[in-house]
């Protein structure tokens, strides 16, 4: 009769709502082991190179656990990487207003606001990313990039001289004190440092186009004209190598008609320019 009792008793409770809490917890458990195996996968994907694939995985995640903080990082990351911006900045935006913070982030912050040449922005965050975490991977390279933009030399130069202590082989930094030598005059300094850019990197557009304009001042016009040319084949929407191929050939190599065809490639891509706007 007791155990009747207790039955009906236990039958009524479900009636109300009740739920044994040792089911709930079994099932938020299997839940979350769901959902961190997926997250697993989508770390896996990633490192494989099948990053759409990662990406819908983790979108997926951030649909079923809206307050889980994992997958915005590793979409912010991945985003990042892929140079998918405006996507890096939404989940940015989110990890913010959560009061989420890390190094890595403000790295990333950094790195996409100099992409839109706010600078200033740039400057706080990577600052930050600097002070926090002075051994953080490009830290330092991004910081003196946007110093050097910003016009502060001397702590451009500290910066990307920081930046080659923890990674010789930096190319950007390399180029960074290439375009800080031009800036200074320094122009045998600037082009040895293009060439060693160039060596870590050879598509590093700015280095062959630093090299061309370090070689012209230096009065080797003909080694100028195939590292602008270079530079021009490297990024062909970009007028500065074409620019200074103009000038080359009028002034020093005696070429006007050359001149001519330079320069209106140099209106062609201004002209271009000006459409897309």
């Amino acid at each position: 009769m007791r155990q009747q009792n207790d039955d009906e008793a236990f039958r009524h409770l479900v009636e109300l709502g009740y739920v044994d809490p040792q089911d709930v917890a079994a099932r938020d458990a299997a839940v979350r082991s769901q959902l961190e195996s997926e997250l697993h996968e989508a770390t896996k994907l990633h490192e494989r190179g099948r990053i759409d694939e990662a990406v819908a995985l983790l979108e997926s995640l951030v649909i079923d656990d809206p307050e889980w903080i994992r997958p915005h990082q590793l979409l912010v990351e991945i985003h990042y990487r892929a140079g998918r911006l405006a996507e890096a900045q939404t989940h940015l935006d989110w990890l913010t207003h959560h009061g989420v913070e890390h190094p890595r982030l403000s790295l990333i912050a950094g790195g996409i606001a100099l992409a839109r040449r706010e600078l200033c922005t740039a400057l706080d965050a990577l600052e930050y990313a600097c002070h926090v975490e002075p051994d953080l991977p490009n830290a330092h390279m991004l910081l003196g990039t946007v110093l050097l933009r910003l016009g502060q030399f001397e702590r451009a130069e500290r910066a990307l001289q920081q930046a080659l202590q923890k990674n010789p082989a930096d190319a950007r930094a390399l180029d960074g004190l290439a375009a800080i030598g031009l800036q200074r005059g320094d122009y045998e300094d600037a082009a040895d440092l293009a060439l060693d850019a160039i060596e870590h990197d050879i598509q590093l557009f700015r280095a062959h186009y630093h090299l061309g304009v370090a070689l012209a001042h230096l009065g080797r016009p003909k080694e100028a004209v195939a590292a602008l040319e270079t530079a021009a084949r490297i990024a062909p929407v970009s007028a500065a190598p074409f620019y200074w191929l103009a000038r080359i050939a009028e002034k020093h190599l005696g070429d006007p008609s050359r001149s001519a065809e330079y320069r209106q490639r140099v209106r062609e891509i201004i002209r271009h320019r000006r459409s897309r706007k």
